[in-house]
């Protein structure tokens, strides 16, 4: 059942405004793509964590955009992933792509809540830093940010966008300062860990690093998430690619400065998951006597968290909210606020899930074994989207029956076929060794249980739905909603 997008006839309805302008895109894949908080993940195998960047970059990320370039090119309206998938592989597929898009940012968004809380825990000193360990206080904070910056994005994009905005502003100032204090650190003291030849290309010989490499794709996502919003943005097929190079570039050069910056001030060995940046700002700046900067920093920190906590919030909330006009998850959620103009059920859908999560998370866990399963369960359901996007990208490039979808970005096929081949490959290499533990655990079963049982604990039912739905509008002979937009 195809779906078409076209601006409503009933001039009476409430309709998507497009808000976001090149600017406007550029912050908000940059908030969407940079979490440092993630960095000490990937800095606790030492000073290769630097090459995991760079082949990150190299085998994913550059094949991700080829992929989003080339489609949104042909394809630029509300839904992006899930319309692609749907448009190569029909209905099903693109059902499960956009439930597993949806799915993973309700285990994505509250470990970064988790971060903004971790942060905020160092600005009290030593009165509030035990905060972070204790998960009931993690979860109720979480659940009272999480609930405040839903409002704030009902209000619509022109305001939500300015939580992106000071986000970015706290993510680059982040890296300035704790980039000079790793260098300042250099100076006295020396490096936390020695780089070498041996040490930079040591994950080519540590099984850690297959694992890590996962976490390192799922912080490269996010390109996709512009055009998740397309009936949203100016001048869709110009803004997009521009956006696109300038974010990447930029995300780059900030994974690589804050991943140096944590090899000098801290050894590998002690990098913590949750607070390791602002561990190793505080021990360094305790050496260096300019102890009065980790509050500022930890600040900073966390209004990076916030920024991409509101990004994937809005942008994910858009995946249920097309697939309600599609029919195929309940229509309510393809309703669009009257007065702010936002698929605001979709929001208040997408945060209810996360809160439920939160919850069942802190249960018999510590903080750290509660963030890990975050982390790799949505690392999984995160990657499955992809593996659908680049299968994609080869089909509706080199088979005849989409040729006339509209002109693409790239002449060249070779470029296309190799970013979709590689991309697929490095997604499924991702996928499966996602589910290996990236640091020791206390309960390998028990980690292993929980991953498993939330992963398929929201695939499963995914075929229901799309089964029950699909029964129903065939017998009720449904057909899917136009998308309400603004011209461009």
């Amino acid at each position: 059942m195809s779906n078409i997008y076209s601006p409503h006839t009933d001039q009476s309805a409430p309709l998507l405004k497009r808000v976001l302008g090149p600017f406007d895109l550029t912050i908000f894949l940059v908030a969407a793509l940079v979490n440092l908080n993630s960095a000490p993940v990937v800095s606790s195998i030492g000073p290769g964590a630097l090459l995991l960047w760079a082949i990150g970059f190299l085998f994913f990320f550059i094949p991700q955009s080829i992929a989003v370039l080339e489609l949104s090119a042909r394809y630029p309206n509300e839904g992006g992933i899930y319309n692609w998938s749907k448009k190569a592989f029909g209905n099903y597929h693109g059902f499960v792509s956009g439930w597993c898009y949806w799915t993973n940012n309700i285990f994505y968004v509250p470990t970064l809540l988790f971060y903004i809380i971790g942060f905020a825990a160092f600005i009290g000193g030593d009165r509030t830093a035990g905060f972070s360990q204790n998960p009931w206080i993690m979860a109720t904070a979480a659940l009272g940010l999480l609930w405040l910056i839903t409002l704030i994005n009902i209000f619509g994009l022109d305001v939500g966008k300015w939580i992106q905005n000071i986000g970015v502003f706290g993510t680059l100032f982040t890296t300035v300062l704790i980039l000079g204090i790793g260098l300042l650190a250099i100076r006295h003291q020396g490096m936390a860990n020695r780089v070498s030849s041996a040490t930079l290309f040591a994950p080519l010989t540590d099984v850690r690093a297959l694992v890590l490499l996962s976490v390192v794709c799922l912080n490269y996502v996010g390109v996709e998430l512009g055009p998740v919003l397309g009936d949203e943005i100016k001048k869709p097929r110009r803004t997009i690619p521009r956006a696109v190079i300038i974010a990447g570039s930029v995300t780059v050069l900030l994974y690589l400065l804050v991943t140096f910056a944590l090899q000098v001030t801290i050894p590998a060995a002690e990098i913590g998951v949750i607070d390791g940046i602002l561990q190793g700002v505080k021990r360094t700046a305790a050496q260096l006597g300019i102890l009065w900067i980790v509050p500022p920093i930890a600040l900073l920190m966390s209004l990076n968290a916030a920024g991409n906590t509101s990004v994937w919030l809005a942008g994910s909330a858009r995946i249920p909210f097309v697939i309600g006009l599609d029919r195929y998850l309940p229509a309510a959620l393809g309703k669009i606020h009257r007065r702010f103009f936002t698929p605001y059920v979709s929001l208040v859908v997408q945060s209810a899930a996360s809160s439920l999560f939160i919850i069942i998370s802190a249960l018999g866990s510590s903080v750290t074994e509660m963030y890990l399963i975050l982390l790799q369960t949505t690392t999984i359901l995160q990657l499955i989207p992809y593996l659908y996007m680049f299968a994609a990208l080869y089909k509706i490039r080199f088979q005849p029956q989409f040729q006339g979808d509209g002109r693409g970005f790239f002449r060249r096929n070779w470029i296309c076929a190799g970013g979709a081949v590689v991309g697929f490959m490095v997604t499924l290499g991702g996928t499966i060794f996602a589910f290996l533990p990236s640091m020791r655990v206390d309960n390998l079963w028990i980690f292993e249980s929980k991953l498993l049982l939330g992963v398929l604990g929201f695939l499963l039912p995914a075929t229901f739905l799309f089964r029950w739905s699909h029964r129903r509008i065939i017998t009720l002979h449904l057909t899917p909603q136009a998308i309400p937009v603004t011209p461009e």
